[in-house]
């Protein structure tokens, strides 16, 4: 490396958080030189505003998406705000989000030649090296431009972006290996920008959460709040929750009933009720995709039918019953007994208020709390075809 050089110092001077000490979360950022035109007067006031200073001063954009909505979750105006440079895209909360579909959310995002997508768990870094590689591998033009000006060797600059509560942060913590920047189970953690090294060859810039002024659609602002991605109070919880008994019946046909307590149970206590050891024990090593996870499913259901037998006295042949019942359902011809909403929730749970009425809005924060908490199982609300 050339005498006098000093990598890692972070971006260039008058650059946005060159210092390399977090900015003000009032969201204010250096003002333009003399002499230049500013975009506005005065600093940024918005995470927008300030997301757009920021940009020119990156090599890199680390687009990160939540993988149960990957489309919902994302910038409708992604490819005007980031303009050519390369991406590499993170499906988060992989965990939480149906694999098959995540499987097909990053083929079709990678088929873009500027970009690259990953699908990720947060709660297991064995993959960090992997995420180096490909940041590197996808600014080697930009640092070949670097070389090629004489200009000396610093790291990659990377701004990572995301609506509020997709896993900005808990990313670059990973990426660390340690607790560093600081988030939350809720949007609006994240008040300015920060630069992070996170490699000797990448610096990160942690930005605010963006949201769009306007969302799309109702259809989209509502999958936002179910999964927590939306700021508190744009929906009420019992809309979201009749949207996402909606849309479990619609896409994971099965899900809501199995979460529900028996009629005639032990209604809250029923349903939290653990698992026999062995059952779980049996799939613990095995990967959640493949076979073993959809087997995982079947011994549960036929564990939670089995209790419910037991409990009524009646004699059945469970693996029998099940296969016939999932034929059924196959043709829509399973019986509908009870038409599912959140004041059946209600009373499953017994959630009453004081004069005895179903508590519907504790069934609501109560079956959303379980929806994003991934107690309905491994969910995703939007699918590729048709971006819906």
């Amino acid at each position: 490396m050339p005498k006098g050089s000093k990598p890692g110092k972070g971006p260039p001077k008058g650059a946005p958080g060159g210092s390399g000490k977090p900015v003000s979360g009032s969201g204010s950022g250096t003002p333009p030189r003399s002499g230049a035109k500013p975009a506005s007067k005065g600093p940024p006031r918005t995470a927008f505003q300030l997301l757009q200073q920021q940009l020119k001063w990156v090599d890199l954009i680390f687009e990160v998406l939540d993988a149960r909505a990957p489309y919902s979750s994302r910038h409708p105006k992604h490819d005007e705000i980031f303009g050519n440079k390369p991406r590499l895209i993170f499906l988060t909360k992989d965990d939480l989000a149906d694999p098959k579909l995540s499987r097909e959310w990053a083929k079709r995002f990678s088929a873009d030649n500027n970009s690259k997508t990953i699908v990720l768990n947060l709660k297991d870094r064995r993959r960090q090296p992997e995420v180096v590689n490909l940041a590197l591998e996808l600014s080697q033009e930009k640092l070949k431009q670097i070389e090629a000006k004489g200009l000396l060797p610093r790291p990659v600059r990377i701004c990572v972006v995301g609506m509020p509560n997709t896993g900005k942060s808990s990313l670059i913590n990973w990426l660390i290996g340690k607790k560093q920047v600081k988030v939350a189970d809720r949007p609006g953690v994240t008040r300015g920008p920060q630069w992070i090294r996170v490699h000797p060859k990448l610096e990160l810039l942690d930005t605010p959460g963006i949201l769009p002024p306007n969302i799309s659609s109702r259809n989209v602002g509502e999958k936002l709040g179910i999964f927590n991605l939306a700021p508190a109070g744009a929906y009420s919880p019992e809309e979201l929750a009749d949207r996402a008994i909606q849309e479990l019946q619609k896409r994971y046909p099965g899900a809501i009933e199995r979460y529900l307590p028996a009629p005639g149970g032990d209604g809250a206590d029923a349903d939290t009720e653990a698992v026999p050891a062995e059952l779980l024990k049996k799939y613990s090593d095995v990967e959640e995709e493949n076979e073993q996870h959809w087997q995982l499913e079947r011994d549960r259901t036929i564990f939670s039918q089995s209790k419910q037998n037991r409990r009524s006295g009646v004699d059945t042949d469970v693996d029998a019953r099940e296969e016939s019942d999932t034929v059924a359902a196959a043709n829509n011809d399973a019986p509908n007994l009870e038409k599912i909403n959140l004041q059946l929730i209600a009373e499953r749970k017994n959630y009453v208020t004081t004069n005895g009425r179903p508590d519907t809005p504790r069934a609501a924060a109560v079956l959303l709390g379980d929806i994003r908490n991934g107690r309905l199982g491994r969910i995703t609300f939007d699918t590729p075809e048709g971006t819906q």
